[in-house]
């Protein structure tokens, strides 16, 4: 099976795939949108992205992308982000740390605290960050990286788990051309609704039809539509598409809204 993701190897991504399918055909893409096009055009039968992380929050660029493209979430995972920092010397001889910004700032207390001072050069990716260490083998240079960017580029990891949270989690999506996945019973339902007017209470209104159903939200987001003052929500509910209370509560609230979209049904992970 070919599963197109963010690139190079050695990323999140990259473990986040081999995760979920060992034996996958990865290939690497440099964006998100990226991803998209290539599982849309069929250049891969899946792709996977993140779509939230525990610490920073959602990816924009993969709810926009869920909207713009005829995709179907296929299934969740979640992945534990351990950040480790490797490099040539001992970590007093450190004077320079490559890392993603990202992966910056969920390590900010360790390196105020064990790395005060040093200059950080912002890379592309983690995989950027193995790579740029590997090129030389100066001590006082180290990289920020996952522990599968270390296997591949033979780094040596001087301190393990510098991430602030030991709960720092993210959880990427797959998707795919075809419909989503049959029910399971412990299902979960992303869908895009976009309120048929700006007035008070159409947002209510329209939630009110799942509590009254008793469906769990577990996310609603909202989304800039392009026009100031304008959003989209993004929501995450328990429940099948094909849950008859649930395609009940859509069918309502498609009558009051000027756009929805059903994501996709996929077995719930988290």
């Amino acid at each position: 099976m070919r599963i197109i993701t963010l690139g190079p190897k050695g990323t999140f991504s990259h473990e986040a795939v081999l995760g979920y399918c060992q034996q996958a055909e990865v290939i690497f893409k440099p964006t998100v949108w990226d991803v998209f096009e290539g599982t849309a055009s069929g250049e891969g039968e899946l792709g996977m992205v993140p779509i939230e992380n525990s610490i920073t929050g959602s990816v924009g660029f993969t709810l926009d992308a869920l909207l713009h493209f005829n995709l179907s979430i296929k299934a969740e995972t979640v992945l534990p982000i351990k950040h480790n920092l490797a490099g040539w010397g001992e970590v007093n001889q450190i004077k320079v740390v490559y890392a993603h910004p990202q992966t910056h700032a969920q390590c900010t207390t360790f390196l105020r605290t064990r790395l005060c001072g040093v200059e950080i050069i912002e890379t592309s990716s983690n995989a950027k960050s193995a790579e740029m260490l590997a090129q030389q083998t100066n001590p006082e240079h180290a990289a920020i990286i996952p522990t599968i960017a270390a296997q591949i580029y033979n780094l040596k990891l001087l301190v393990r788990n510098i991430q602030d949270s030991k709960f720092n989690v993210t959880r990427f999506v797959v998707v795919g051309q075809e419909d989503s996945p049959e029910r399971t019973g412990r299902d979960k339902t992303s869908l895009v609704i976009y309120p048929v007017a700006d007035r008070p209470g159409i947002l209510c209104e329209m939630l009110e039809e799942f509590k009254i159903r008793n469906i769990n939200l577990t996310k609603i987001e909202s989304r800039p539509s392009g026009k100031l003052g304008d959003y989209i929500f993004y929501i995450d509910c328990e429940g099948h598409r094909q849950d008859p209370h649930l395609a009940e509560a859509l069918q309502k609230i498609e009558a009051k809204a000027a756009f929805l979209k059903i994501l996709g049904s996929y077995p719930k992970m988290c």
